[in-house]
């Protein structure tokens, strides 16, 4: 997947997983079974035919433990704690580290809370928009490229790594996170009351 390849305006999506804790009927100990779905999404806004896309995988889910709940500014908190995580992949191959972008942290805010509240886990919003949608809806209209990437899981200790693991084991998610092309960034996190994690990273590339 090379951005390169593309007309200006384009729109790349990517969606992971469900990672979860199921218990071992053989052995009776608690393992970590991931499972979920995957998907890759291009879209082209300079052509009449951008409206299709494409290329979605979906796989099975299974029951999780549920976890603690935590406080919106433990949330902040972890949204920061994994764009890190994001910029140390990228360092790690001489990369040019994202750069946090408020304004695109309210586009994947917004979707990852939709998801939560409303407990969906895709590209598409309940209400029909992607997320050039809602960025144009919240305002953000002078973009040259954009992508997104997606994640859920539940009953890790450690959900941040968890779905940074599994982005970076997807090689669409993977080639979205190490791209020289973005810029800037940002990452929306929510969780719900069972203490599933819902992750929505939103890349952007500037007129």
């Amino acid at each position: 997947m090379n951005l390169k390849s593309f007309p200006l305006k384009s729109v790349i999506f990517s969606a992971l997983f469900l990672c979860a804790f199921s218990q071992n009927a053989f052995n009776q100990t608690v393992q970590a079974e991931k499972t979920g779905s995957v998907g890759a999404y291009i879209r082209d806004k300079d052509e009449d035919a951008g409206l299709n896309r494409k290329r979605i995988v979906k796989t099975e889910t299974v029951r999780a433990v549920s976890s603690a709940k935590p406080s919106a500014d433990q949330i902040v908190d972890f949204e920061k704690q994994i764009f890190g995580l994001i910029n140390q992949k990228r360092a790690e191959i001489g990369l040019e580290l994202l750069v946090w972008s408020d304004e695109v942290a309210k586009i994947a805010r917004l979707h990852s809370e939709n998801m939560a509240k409303y407990k969906f886990f895709s590209h598409k919003g309940i209400d029909g928009k992607m997320v050039d949608d809602r960025a144009d809806l919240l305002g953000v209209t002078k973009w040259r490229a954009m992508g997104e990437n997606i994640a859920y899981n539940r009953g890790y200790q450690k959900p941040l790594e968890c779905a940074v693991e599994k982005w970076m084991e997807s090689e669409g998610h993977r080639e979205n996170l190490l791209n020289r092309r973005w810029k800037e960034s940002a990452i929306g996190i929510a969780v719900t009351d069972d203490g599933t994690y819902y992750f929505t990273q939103v890349f952007l590339v500037k007129k």
